[in-house]
């Protein structure tokens, strides 16, 4: 059957909250149960400008299926990938629409937004979807753990993407030989550990002006006391920094919501920068207990997750050590000194 493939307008409120609030729908999305038709609406009219969403209609105009992607736009260095995602009516599967969506929006991704990297979680008992994505070029690179609460119960994801990267834009590991050599504060030199207050804004961007910090991190060079000052007084998690013991800043530790979505309100993320000369002087494994006993201890968090390039080997055996495991490996997933450099998603269960 052929399908009519057009932009998602505000006029679609009344039929994508149909569309959402179909069963199945619910059951392997992330969707919420018992939507109202005006919040839909207010979604609608204030669609995000970094994500593009197709529907799929009948010959009749009938709205079955909206598909689309989800663009980073809080990362710069990830701009070239996106988040797929597709709804298809319970009564309209199985005739088609998935696939007429996926392929318009992949020729939308290849040839009008020129991304690298697609990519997707499926619930792992969603074996058509599944099926769906590998014959359109999908790849599993790996399973999230207890990422998705269904019907009382946390079920894993299967990670998966679509690379389109051309030759020579997939870099091969930079290793600790690309940053540049600095001298080692002595071993057991003292240091403390405290929460991040807004003073602490110049030390941050001190810290993260090295090239070691913000280059295995999704920061960028050339960060402003402003700019930290900004976030620090906007950062709805915690943060903890590590200062020498003339107090200046050589470290700090952040855990946020990465989430919004009621279902995923188990997960928290997780980042740790650590000074060029402190690195292995034991202030990321300080910090990062720090930070996973306060979570583990006095917020509901159940899985803490981050990211980490592969090749920063001193960076997971600390997240191993204390007890991340590794889940996926993504491939080109983050730019880093001048190319599309593979990452690590590395999870922890904290209850």
């Amino acid at each position: 059957m052929a399908y009519t493939i057009r932009r998602l307008q505000p006029t679609d409120a009344a039929a994508l909250f149909r569309l959402r609030q179909s069963p199945g729908v619910v059951r392997n999305t992330l969707q919420q149960p018992f939507q109202s038709l005006a919040a839909t609406q207010a979604f609608l009219d204030n669609y995000p400008e970094t994500s593009h969403a197709l529907v799929a209609c009948t010959e009749s105009g009938e709205l079955v299926g909206c598909g689309g992607l989800h663009l980073p736009g809080h990362s710069l260095r990830r701009r070239h990938s996106a988040l797929f995602f597709l709804f298809v009516r319970d009564d309209w599967q199985g005739k088609g629409v998935g696939s007429a969506l996926l392929r318009a929006v992949l020729d939308y991704a290849d040839n009008w937004l020129d991304l690298k990297r697609i990519e997707l979680d499926a619930v792992h008992d969603n074996h058509g979807a599944i099926a769906l994505y590998e014959r359109f070029g999908f790849r599993h690179e790996g399973v999230s753990r207890g990422f998705n609460l269904r019907e009382g119960v946390y079920e894993d994801a299967v990670l998966m993407a679509r690379l389109r990267f051309r030759e020579g834009e997939l870099g091969e590991p930079l290793g600790a030989s690309s940053h540049q050599a600095v001298e080692r504060v002595p071993a057991g030199s003292p240091f403390s550990l405290r929460h991040a207050e807004p003073g602490d804004a110049a030390g941050m961007a001190a810290l993260m002006a090295h090239d070691s910090t913000y280059g295995n991190t999704l920061q960028l060079p050339y960060p402003t006391a402003a700019q930290w000052q900004k976030r620090l007084a906007r950062h709805g998690g915690t943060v903890l920094v590590a200062c020498d013991a003339g107090g200046a800043l050589i470290g700090h530790c952040g855990s946020w919501a990465p989430h919004d979505n009621p279902r995923l309100a188990h997960i928290v993320g997780v980042g740790i920068s650590v000074a060029p000369a402190w690195q292995g002087r034991g202030v990321g494994s300080a910090l990062l207990s720090a930070m996973v006993q306060q979570v583990r201890d006095y917020q509901p968090y159940r899985r803490m997750e981050l990211t980490v390039f592969a090749d920063n080997a001193a960076a997971i055996a600390l997240y191993r050590k204390l007890g991340f495991q590794q889940e996926a490996l993504l491939k080109g997933d983050a730019f880093q000194a001048g190319q599309y450099r593979d990452c690590l998603q590395m999870a922890l269960a904290l209850k």
